[in-house]
């Protein structure tokens, strides 16, 4: 009996600690699952905090793109629009030479027309000036022809009226001339 008594109380006693043990286990368990969950918090946070990290990196790193970008936009926009004022102004020097050619071109062809036709003025003005002194020269010459004494009249009335008349009587001249004459043929 005592045998049994002693395998009894070490079978309580083995339960005892069999018990024991598994609340032991269990309470380690308990530990060890609440450690992971801490830890598992713990890298879920950490992972928060990397990612927010890396969303921050990245939209920094954006946001530097889109500035260089704006940038160089800016420069090509401010490079065309230089270009594009040149061309303009190459555009309007060409067209303000163009047009003072044309004007020149119009003027020099008014002045031909003008002097052409002051050319042909001045020459009618001189072929009627010549025409009216042609007869001018006619008219004198038959006037001097009726009002000169002849050898006739001065043979036949050989009176005192016939001396002024000889006296008066003009030499033989030479055709008159004017000067816008002289460069007509």
């Amino acid at each position: 009996m005592e045998l049994l008594k002693a395998h009894e109380s070490r079978d309580a006693e083995a339960s005892r600690l069999q018990q024991a043990l598994q609340r032991q286990e269990e309470a380690d368990a308990a530990k060890l699952v609440e450690l992971m969950r801490r830890q598992e918090a713990a890298s879920a946070a950490a992972v928060e905090e990397a990612k927010a990290a890396i969303e921050a990196q990245l939209v920094e790193r954006f946001r530097e793109e889109q500035a260089a970008a704006a940038e160089a936009h800016s420069a090509q926009l401010q490079q065309l629009s230089a270009e594009h004022s040149t061309q303009l102004q190459q555009a309007a020097a060409l067209l303000e030479a163009q047009a003072r050619e044309k004007f020149e071109t119009a003027v020099a062809h008014e002045r031909v027309i003008a002097r052409e036709a002051q050319e042909q003025a001045v020459l009618a003005e001189r072929l009627a000036y010549l025409s009216a002194l042609k007869q001018l020269e006619l008219d004198v010459d038959v006037l001097t022809r009726v009002l000169a004494p002849t050898v006739y009249l001065m043979q036949s009335f050989p009176t005192s009226l016939c001396l002024p008349l000889r006296a008066r009587r003009p030499p033989p001249r030479a055709p008159a001339r004017h000067p816008f004459c002289a460069a007509t043929p």
